[in-house]
């Protein structure tokens, strides 16, 4: 039917507010001759064949790329300067470039930390267009946030395409790869539009109504185009494209339509990969059966490595996992694919239960429904006890209000331990028992004479769902039964609106052997760059917490690139000496004091950076009333909208201050006046009892290594130098930055000149609040110095 025809189908019969008018036009058109498009035509086909049957050629022995060739495209007279109106020479843009092209030729890893202002997105990518072109070899550039992502792919690489046109570069093909689930499943969408009956909301209509206008225009069915809203969000997981619910040839919309192959077909035809972290440890989680082969890799912010192997290389059960999969199978009389199977079958027909679900004079699909009720009863009675759990023993973690209990051997006793390994036990036989009862009515189906009409996706439907409930079992059983040796496994429970999410978790406590073996044992060269990959110009921390350490000398190239910026001219860093040791109870006082002062004086332009959203809010509603009293906007993560939203609103304002944590470290990129001062109220250091962190600690004091020096003060000094450096984005910038925390001054402690020396060069001041507050006034302009 035509796209009219088909809005109208879906919206009509709910009552619609525009169904009029949309008839109406419909009715305009028939009367005019108009004939309406068949689905598969205003849903545009792929242009070209989707599966080509052309496998990857086997890598052979790769050439060389010319290091002058490189540098020819990156130097003054070059292709980019000759693109760029007003091009600066970079010579550590070039050094950074040269080394990428000789690890790539000789086939070592880099670890390479190159300052902010360096350039080195186009440092890392002509070497990738390069030896692509010159080896028919795909170069894989990983990112970790998404802001660097889109300026990479939105920004830096049609930019190199341009100016490489017409030379040896020219031609050179790119893709952005993300997760299917990413991509609209048409089949779905067309079975829930067509499909939607009384038991449909008006929300869900509206939102499939939403997606059909989409679907005549777009030619990535790509999510990202569409801006979900929180609803939107629930109903497009009923609408993902995924691979455990792939109807593959069998599907109409495979041959020539599907988004998800059109998105692999695009990677598979082109010789640059941008992905993120993420998707990147996916796939290797997935025995490298998600992305395209490729032996060459460029991790930029390389810093987060660790932290983002250790989330995807893990376990990570939520109590919906396995309700939305119940609910899905049955929710209520006449609700779910159990129901819809049921209207399939013939009048009256039934299929035979078998053990060990029931007997054969009984009827399995009823039998898979009161399993499924019991699934239910008995999986929220595991997570009801897993949560009385925590609320009993566990800590408070400070970030979004989430608890946290690590389960050691001392956790694992007592009567509340022994009733959670009951119900553990209940819930993991039940959950078996309608896995094999689902599986029993899979093979009935498969056997059924004749075949059961259009049977094939309520099939893989259900066996997707089976699927979660076996992987489920598995879960609990690993995090609350039997841990895997050198994991560290915990309950996290935290308030979602009205409804109480509990999580099991597992992680492995080193990463460092996975990564050696999976990843760089694996590819030919890895490129690791950042502005903050060092400890005091030292790569030990990092390499070791990577398995770099252990790898052959010959394997790895070091090197560490200066900022081009004059940071002594450009930054002031600030210390007040008189302030509290921020592990005294009067600190936060004291800082919501030193605050109200400088903000008020500064005028606002200020980022306020916090380690705990707990004393975030306390600061925030101390100061609120007195700072907009004096003309100043406060805004506050995780209480004045989204980050994003934040940061465009603190970009338009002139007098405003915005308080973060953090994801607010990084990835905030304001250049000019538009941010003038960077507040650390403490020196972040990671929260001793997370239980991740707290099993690495562990780890190494049973090794005989200092925790604090081989972990906890390195990610502290790390994630200080990716706060320090929000101020200085650009030559014209100019600020400060003030910490709160004394222990910065050597006075204060006897690890303060780490953090500082791991800086690149500020001027720096340490006094009294006073004279601390008139010499930032001075540095800005807004004042004498005293």
């Amino acid at each position: 039917m035509g796209l009219l025809q088909f809005v109208l189908a879906v919206g009509e019969p709910a009552g619609w507010s525009l169904s009029p008018l949309f008839r109406a036009e419909l009715e305009a058109r028939g009367a005019r001759g108009e004939k309406p498009r068949p689905i598969t035509e205003w849903i545009r086909p792929h242009p070209g064949p989707l599966h080509r049957p052309d496998p990857e050629p086997e890598p052979g022995e790769p050439g060389p790329i010319d290091p002058a060739l490189v540098l020819s495209v990156l130097g003054s007279g070059g292709a980019i300067s000759e693109a760029i109106a007003h091009y600066e020479h970079r010579p550590q843009q070039l050094e950074l470039a040269e080394a990428v092209t000789r690890s790539f030729n000789d086939g070592a890893h880099l670890l390479m930390e190159a300052g902010t202002g360096t350039g080195k997105s186009l440092a890392y990518l002509v070497p990738a267009f390069a030896w692509a072109r010159a080896n028919g070899e795909k170069v894989a550039i990983s990112t970790h946030t998404i802001t660097l992502q889109e300026q990479l792919w939105e920004k830096d690489i049609p930019f190199l395409q341009s100016a490489l046109a017409g030379t040896p570069l020219d031609g050179v093909q790119a893709a952005l790869v993300k997760g299917r689930s990413n991509y609209i499943c048409l089949r779905k969408w067309e079975e829930a539009a067509v499909g939607a009956d009384f038991l449909t909301s008006p929300e869900e209509r509206r939102f499939l109504i939403r997606l059909a206008a989409w679907l005549a225009e777009t030619e990535t069915g790509d999510r990202s185009e569409l801006n979900l809203s929180g609803e939107e969000e629930r109903f497009w997981r009923t609408v993902q494209s995924e691979t455990e619910t792939c109807l593959g040839p069998k599907c109409k919309w495979f041959r020539s339509h599907c988004f998800a192959f059109r998105a692999r077909r695009r990677a598979r035809d082109a010789q640059v990969l941008v992905l993120n972290h993420a998707l990147l440890f996916a796939d290797i989680a997935a025995g490298n059966q998600v992305l395209p082969p490729f032996r060459h890799l460029i991790i930029d912010e390389a810093h987060h490595l660790e932290a983002v192997a250790t989330q995807n290389l893990g376990v990570n059960l939520e109590s919906w996992d396995i309700t939305g999969a119940l609910l899905l199978l049955y929710r209520a009389p006449g609700q779910g694919l159990l129901p819809q199977l049921r209207r399939r079958l013939g009048r009256g027909e039934a299929i035979p239960a078998r053990p060990p679900v029931g007997l054969p004079s009984e009827d399995l699909i009823d039998k898979l429904v009161g399993l499924v009720q019991h699934c239910r009863a008995a999986t929220d009675e595991l997570f009801r006890l897993c949560a009385d759990l925590v609320e009993a023993r566990g800590r408070s973690e400070e970030e979004g209000g989430a608890r946290a209990l690590r389960l050691t051997d001392a956790v694992r006793t007592g009567p509340l331990w022994e009733a959670l390994e009951q119900a553990r036990a209940n819930a993991v036989h039940r959950l078996r028992t309608l896995a094999a009862g689902l599986a029993l009515l899979a093979e009935a189906l498969e056997l059924r004479d004749p075949p059961l009409a259009d049977a094939d996706a309520l099939l893989v439907d259900i066996q997707k769902q089976n699927g979660i409930l076996i992987q489920s079992t598995k879960a609990i059983d690993r995090v609350l039964l039997e841990p895997a040796e050198g994991e560290v496994t915990w309950i996290e429970c935290a308030q979602r609106g009205d409804r109480l999410r509990v999580a099991l978790r597992a992680a492995p406590i080193n990463v460092g052997d996975i990564l050696r073996a999976d990843l760089f044992g694996r590819m030919r060269s890895v490129i690791m760059t950042s502005a903050t990959l060092t400890v005091g110009e030292s790569f030990a921390h990092l390499k070791e917490r990577l398995g770099l350490s252990r790898l052959p000398p010959d394997r790895l190239r070091e090197g560490v690139l200066s900022s081009p910026f004059a940071y002594r001219e450009q930054a002031l860093l600030l210390v007040p000496e008189d302030l509290p040791n921020p592990k005294e109870g009067d600190f936060t006082q004291a800082a919501v004091d030193f605050l109200r002062r400088f903000l008020i004086q500064a005028g606002g332009r200020t980022l306020v950076l916090f380690t705990s959203h707990r004393q975030l809010r306390q600061v925030y509603q101390a100061l609120k009333d007195d700072l907009e009293a004096e003309g100043l906007l406060l805004l506050g993560q995780g209480l004045d909208g989204s980050r994003s939203r934040l940061v465009a609103e603190f970009r338009a304002g002139e007098r405003t201050v915005l308080f973060g944590s953090a994801s607010f470290w990084e990835g905030v990129d304001i250049p000019g006046e538009g941010l003038s001062a960077v507040v650390m109220v403490r020196l972040p250091f990671n929260p001793p009892d997370d239980p991740v962190m707290e099993a690495r600690i562990e780890d190494l004091e049973r090794r005989g290594l200092s925790s604090f020096a081989h972990l906890s003060l390195p990610q502290a000094v790390i994630r200080f130098k990716q706060g320090f450096g929000r101020l200085i984005r650009t030559r014209g910038d100019r600020g400060v930055v003030i910490v709160l925390d004394n222990r910065l001054s050597p006075r204060g402690s006897r690890y303060g000149l780490q953090f500082l020396r791991s800086l690149p060069g500020p001027a720096v001041f340490r006094g009294r609040t006073d004279e601390v507050i008139n010499r930032a006034m001075a540095w800005l302009n807004l004042g004498d110095e005293a």
